[in-house]
């Protein structure tokens, strides 16, 4: 009797070791089903309708803005390659890497003359977007984001055109990188659907909006420079 009563205790934490390990892995099971665990990469082809606000620098020389008062918008496209990382069930962290477009044009045309002149302006950033998502859905997913985007200035490039009273043309492109910020920041937001097709590819559409938060222009120009652009992404991507 002593030697069985020895022999049970002496199991005892064995089995009770083996029922915790067994448990374990049950309870993980019901922890992740409660969790979408699902990343996604996806290249994003971004059409944005940006427009120029520009204003006085008064900090420096206070110049009127004369005719690129009547700049108006741009039509340009952007990309961007990212991931998507779910947080929680309905949160998730995208982020990537970006080309980013601005611009703006203007347009004259004498009324007496065949004189015209007319330009348009391009700015090129590399991006780094980043946004908060929030998603519902398994196959047909919603969601809507916000966040910000530094971006590192690439280029700047103005294509001018004129004709003169005899129908002459002439053009001209101007680079220069000396005239902006070297860093501006953005606020972007947007909303679509994401479809999962059985491949593990998919396709996402998107309303997208940025807004520049900070002066492309160096702090010694004659005016400050902010963008806003609206437009529309479509993107392909593919579960990891």
């Amino acid at each position: 009797m002593k030697t069985f009563i020895i022999l049970f205790f002496f199991f005892l934490p064995w089995n009770i070791s083996a029922q915790l390990i067994t448990n374990a892995p049950e309870n993980n099971k019901k922890s992740n089903a409660n969790k979408d665990t699902t990343s996604l990469i996806y290249l994003d082809f971004q059409r944005y309708m940006t427009s120029p606000h520009l204003t006085q620098n008064t900090a420096f020389l206070n110049i009127p803005l004369g005719e690129r008062a009547n700049e108006t918008g741009l039509k340009a496209w952007s990309f961007q390659f990212g991931i998507v990382a779910p947080i929680s069930r309905h949160l998730a962290f995208d982020g990537g890497l970006a080309l980013i477009q601005n611009g703006e044009q203007y347009q004259w045309n004498s009324t007496s003359t065949d004189s015209s002149y007319d330009y348009t302006t391009k700015y090129r950033y590399f991006g780094m977007p980043i946004q908060l998502k929030f998603q519902t859905g398994k196959d047909l997913v919603f969601f809507v984001g916000t966040g910000l985007t530094p971006q590192l200035f690439k280029s700047y490039e103005q294509q001018i055109h004129w004709t003169d009273s005899l129908k002459n043309n002439s053009n001209l492109t101007i680079n220069d990188e000396t005239m902006c910020q070297s860093f501006v920041l953005s606020a972007t937001a947007n909303a679509g659907i994401q479809v999962h097709f059985k491949s593990n590819y998919g396709l996402r559409l998107s309303l997208n909006y940025r807004y520049q938060l900070t002066n492309s222009y160096g702090p010694y120009q004659d005016y400050k420079h902010f963008s806003t652009g609206i437009g529309g992404g479509i993107a392909l991507t593919r579960k990891l």
